[in-house]
């Protein structure tokens, strides 16, 4: 036996191979091939930019979009005409690009797909080769998180969220209206939940028992299935109209209106809601929202039912345009709700006068530009049209630690608690990893706390939060009280509902498995919604 070290080197991202030969004494060569993936495991960043293309002007998409990337990281999507106003494909891309698995943001990535199927499939989106098997494993995805009485819960069996009860209902509702199979006994249980919350349902303002949100959107999806009475819909926009806490919670109230033919109340509702949108979309105050929302996602569900309702009582072009120009990372509510606005808009995306490389243009019009891929050439030979350019992958210079609303801090321990510097760790050392975050002021949210490993580390106990079997890390004072855990091989992830000015501490163990030096990726903390 002999031992050979060889240092290797990590290049650009992706499955790099190294050949192994070995020479007998008598002269024969043996050969293996070893593959290593090399990941890029720091956050990502989405860089979107909006250009208007007049008739007569060339745009070549190509690589200097990755200019600030790190190679292999990248990718990129392109948008053109009606559907990049909202930057449709974008936002499916940004979708399908989250990495995390609530049952909302399940249900937010299988909802667009029921109407962008097609623009899924030139993106190359995963699983979008067959919508439909990809739809029906989201379905059981969900439904799998289904308490006994047709609730719904977040990470797991649950209930006691009506709002998130009502939104994946009105997904099954969706789904089975554009053909998909939906368990009828699932779908029934659902429903039943529905009404009999709708039934026991507290009286509400606009300050108490969530303004209303909730049952708003209950009584919107059984109105869809005929389930709702509507004496119950008029009580509630003749008596409650201005008592509802948010422009989503009237708007659904005039749609379930519309869905039983009463027009006029379902536009006076609108004309309400719409009254309520902001003449901009910025920061806003950090507090809890039963319904997950902002006020830019209020506003984008307002015109997906507007629209399908048929109601002419909102002004859509003064509401896209405030849409179109707001800037910043959006939520996983806000890009479905955005994405269902654009497909109630738009009938089919209007292709005439575009060429690409040089031949007319077919299909939806969007086009993926890979890190490595051949340019692109766009020509407008028509109207003045919109182009959207969406690049997602990770920075060559790290962004610079800072935050809006919370700062976070990583520190390591020994078992004993003494903390230590990474420099000194040999393989096979057990460390107690401490992940502190800070608000800067009172705030409440549904917080993700990511922490990516260094490839030199492995999580060695990942019941650290939850088991009683501590005895030895007294000096810990972590909190074991969290809405969910997920422990990668690559990466630690906890959702936290947090309401405090106070800090708290996460805590997991490592070992340290690999001798070398590795990149050591920034923790992050965001509010998903």
């Amino acid at each position: 036996k002999a031992v050979i070290e060889v240092p290797v080197t990590a290049g650009a991202a992706g499955l790099a191979t190294i050949q192994v030969a070995l020479t007998t004494p008598d002269g024969k060569q043996l050969k293996k091939t070893l593959n290593l993936p090399v990941e890029v495991n720091d956050p990502e960043i989405a860089k979107i930019s909006r250009l208007d293309l007049a008739k007569g002007q060339t745009l070549t998409f190509d690589q200097s979009v990755f200019a600030d990337m790190i190679p292999g990281t990248g990718k990129s999507v392109m948008a053109i005409g009606p559907i990049a106003r909202l930057n449709a494909p974008g936002l499916l891309a940004s979708l399908d690009r989250y990495p995390y698995g609530c049952t909302e943001q399940m249900t937010s990535k299988a909802l667009p797909l029921l109407y962008f199927d097609e623009v899924a499939r030139v993106m190359e989106l995963k699983g979008a080769e067959n919508i439909q098997t990809r739809i029906d494993q989201a379905v059981a995805e969900i439904l799998g998180n289904q308490a006994s009485d047709g609730g719904f819960g977040l990470w797991g069996p649950s209930s006691g969220d009506l709002w998130l009860d009502a939104y994946v209902t009105d997904f099954l509702s969706r789904a089975r209206a554009q053909g998909y199979a939906v368990p009828d006994l699932a779908f029934k249980n659902a429903l039943a939940n529905l009404r009999n919350q709708v039934n026991y349902a507290p009286d509400f303002d606009a300050s108490t028992n969530g303004g209303g949100t909730a049952l708003a959107y209950a009584l919107m999806v059984l109105a869809r299935e005929g389930a709702a009475a509507v004496g119950d819909l008029r009580y509630y926009v003749d008596v409650k109209g201005d008592d509802f806490g948010s422009p989503l919670a009237q708007a659904q109230l005039g749609a379930a209106l519309a869905a039983y033919g009463d027009q006029a109340r379902a536009d006076a509702m609108f004309r309400k809601a719409a009254a309520r949108v902001p003449a901009a979309f910025g920061p806003e105050a950090q507090v809890w929202r039963a319904d997950y929302g902002t006020a830019y996602r209020d506003a984008a569900a307002l015109l997906t039912l507007a629209v399908e309702a048929g109601s002419n009582a909102v002004d859509r072009e003064a509401l896209v345009d405030r849409l179109a120009t707001a800037n910043g990372r959006l939520s996983t509510q806000e890009a479905t709700w955005a994405l269902m606005a654009t497909n109630a808009l738009i009938d089919r995306p209007d292709a005439s006068g575009v060429t690409i490389d040089g031949q007319p243009a077919t299909g939806p019009l969007v086009r993926v530009l890979a890190d490595g891929g051949a340019p692109v050439a766009v020509k407008n030979d028509g109207q003045d049209t919109f182009v959207t350019i969406t690049t997602y992958g990770v920075p060559a210079e790290p962004e610079p630690a800072g935050g809006n609303g919370y700062a976070i801090k990583r520190s390591y321990y020994t078992m004993d608690g003494e903390e230590v510097a990474l420099e000194g760790v040999t393989a096979g050392d057990r460390l107690v990893v401490v992940v502190e975050v800070t608000p800067f002021a009172y705030s409440e949210g549904r917080l993700l706390v990511t922490d990516p490993l260094p490839a030199g580390f492995e999580i060695d106990n990942p019941n650290l939060m939850a088991s009683g079997s501590t005895s030895q890390l007294g000096w810990l004072d972590a909190m074991s009280d969290i809405a969910h855990a997920e422990f990668r091989q690559e990466r630690f992830v906890a959702a936290v509902d947090w309401s405090s000015k106070d800090a708290f501490r996460l805590a997991y163990i490592v070992r340290a498995i690999s001798p070398g030096t590795f990149h050591h990726p920034a923790a992050s903390v965001e509010d998903m919604y």
